[in-house]
């Protein structure tokens, strides 16, 4: 029996990869609903089609424009080469346990992990407790993983705390980027007339305080939010455990997460894909997630970099992309693909070296 933590998209994933060749799954979801509360922007690139199609059932808006603006108010339109996927994030999760479900996974929901061993874990159903026998178990139970800290693999977190609005607010269908407020900030079209604003940063910095300044500044007022929405991001660190034995992690369990932009949702469904295969195929799991582990890798040193960002930084790294040929390249490849950013970039302009002394202080 394969006992998965955890019924996002990851976790659910995974569950409906592995119950569809035959394997028998159950997984347990600490909440009553799939998918609330809603805790991410939900909005995913073109690489996300590599994976799935966004289907109308959990899909709501989608784009190909995008706007950086600077600290000092100027901004930058791109044009994407493929369009962004708003995603609503109930229906996606509730659709992707759906298929679960039908490929035969067992669902268990208000079952929430309390600790494990190497035989065992312990499962708290409403007020009872559940001993389950440990033969594979995986952990996709969120950035705070209990999976992760009961089997050794939690170690050394860096978290980012995100707050979110929905909005009434009226847009030409953008998205739109705030480098330097908070590690990030932005605004996401859902419709003509509703966005979700919100930024992240680490969680001493005084992120609620930024957060009102920043919807003050977009003048964002209380009658126009129609909810809010917070939840912890890890950041993809060095090490990165996700196995022991025969327990694993996936998603932000693992903290397969892109450092600069905060987005889990891609990472998390190619781990599942990767995990699915070292299990029906008994394969290493770390093997097969070394592009993935390179990518997050770059993201985290790009992080790194941005990090020690002063304000006449962001301003010289907004001049270069005022830049013809710089536009072009960030407008034709994927944000996601950091690494594919970097050498044409680079090599069109050597000029982005200055940064990389942000990475030795």
């Amino acid at each position: 029996m394969i006992s998965i933590i955890g019924a996002g998209p990851a976790g659910s994933y995974l569950a409906y990869l592995l119950a569809n060749t035959g394997k028998k799954v159950q997984i347990f979801e600490e909440h009553k609903t799939i998918g609330n509360p809603v805790q991410c922007t939900g909005i995913v690139t073109s690489e996300f089609q590599e994976i799935m199609e966004p289907k109308k059932e959990f899909t709501i808006n989608q784009t190909n424009k995008a706007r950086i603006f600077s600290l000092s108010g100027k901004c930058i339109d791109l044009k994407l080469g493929k369009d962004n996927h708003i995603l609503d994030r109930y229906k996606f999760d509730s659709y992707l346990a759906d298929k679960a479900q039908k490929a035969g996974a067992e669902f268990f929901p208000e079952s929430k992990f309390i600790s494990g061993n190497k035989d065992f874990f312990i499962i708290k159903q409403k007020d009872k407790l559940k001993k389950i026998k440990k033969e594979i178990l995986i952990g996709a139970d969120g950035p705070l993983s209990s999976v992760a800290k009961s089997y050794g693999m939690y170690g050394k977190r860096k978290l980012v705390l995100g707050f979110q609005y929905r909005a009434y607010m009226g847009n030409d269908n953008a998205i739109e980027f705030y480098p330097g407020r908070g590690i990030y900030s932005w605004i996401v079209p859902e419709s003509k007339n509703i966005v979700r604003i919100g930024i992240g940063d680490y969680i001493s910095k005084g992120i609620k305080k930024q957060f009102d300044e920043f919807l003050k500044f977009k003048q964002i007022k209380k009658k126009d939010i129609i909810e809010a929405q917070a939840g912890l991001i890890p950041m993809y660190s060095i090490p990165n455990k996700i196995q022991k034995n025969n327990a694993f992690l996936i998603g932000d369990a693992a903290c397969q997460v892109k450092a600069t932009t905060g987005g889990g949702i891609v990472p998390g469904l190619i781990a599942a894909k990767a995990l699915s295969k070292a299990i029906i195929e008994n394969k290493s799991y770390y093997q097969l997630t070394r592009k993935l582990r390179k990518e997050l890798i770059i993201h985290m040193l790009a992080r790194r970099i941005m990090d020690n960002f002063s304000k006449n930084d962001w301003d010289f790294l907004f001049r270069l992309f005022e830049n013809k040929k710089n536009m072009e390249i960030l407008e034709t490849i994927e944000r996601e693909k950091i690494s594919k950013i970097a050498v044409p970039l680079l090599r069109n302009d050597p000029r982005f070296l200055y940064f990389a002394k942000n990475l030795f202080f």
